[in-house]
């Protein structure tokens, strides 16, 4: 499976935000709301320093206390690639890239305060379907219409890959039952992925199972489900 290198996270609540004209009490809004009061009693400190030293005004301050809030939790995902969630030199490139650094900085010299439970996340094992291609990451969990975009931590489907002695790159080249263990984003959030249209993130810390059958009996399986329809 390919690695995605680049991924923009704007999400539609910036962009909804920019309707406002992005301003302070959006983006301080989003802060406030989101994060628990251990993790911004923590963190905002050395976020606002940070603004106030790369921007001027309170507005672009606050957009670049926003992305390092997720730069850091970025760190936290410890998924693969480089993000892309604004202009280079921008507030809120700039922010992540620092909260990121932070992250960093703290995982090199002390023990991580935080862990992706503080950020709202949930831990889950989930049974559903799962396909990667370009600008797809789609795990569709077993019994509901949702729609989950999918980043896995460094390392592990190299690591499942190895253990079933396949190929990593065409693992999920097409959709493929399976089950995944990780943690879920919260639900608040709203719309995330590709063009926002995915539920939630789910941030997969291991490949419990994927049914390595042939992509045309995968196929065909679907294809008489959707043609047999719900029993009556």
């Amino acid at each position: 499976m390919k690695r995605l290198v680049t991924i923009c996270i704007l999400t539609s609540l910036i962009a909804a935000g920019g309707l406002a004209g992005g301003d302070k009490q959006w983006f301080q809004k989003l802060v406030t709301e989101r994060y628990a009061p251990t993790v911004k009693a923590a963190l905002l400190p050395t976020a606002m320093s940070g603004s106030q030293k790369s921007f001027k005004t309170e507005d672009t301050q606050w957009q670049y206390i926003y992305s390092f809030f997720r730069g850091y939790l970025h760190g936290l995902e410890n998924t693969p690639g480089t993000m892309t969630v604004g202009e280079v030199g921008g507030p809120h490139q700039t922010g992540f890239e620092d909260g990121l650094r932070h992250f960093q900085q703290l995982q090199g010299c002390t023990n991580q305060p935080f862990g992706l439970l503080d950020f709202g996340y949930d831990p889950v094992t989930a049974h559903g379907t799962f396909k990667w291609a370009f600008e797809e990451s789609s795990f569709q969990p077993e019994g509901t219409n949702k729609n989950w975009w999918v980043n896995f931590q460094v390392g592990v489907t190299e690591r499942f890959a190895a253990k079933r002695s396949v190929n990593k790159d065409s693992l999920f080249d097409v959709r493929r039952p399976c089950t995944f263990k990780g943690f879920l984003s919260p639900d608040q959030i709203g719309s995330t992925g590709h063009m926002n249209q995915y539920d939630r993130d789910f941030i997969v810390t291991e490949i419990l199972d994927v049914r390595l059958v042939p992509a045309k009996a995968v196929d065909e399986e679907i294809k008489v489900k959707i043609e047999d329809g719900p029993s009556g």
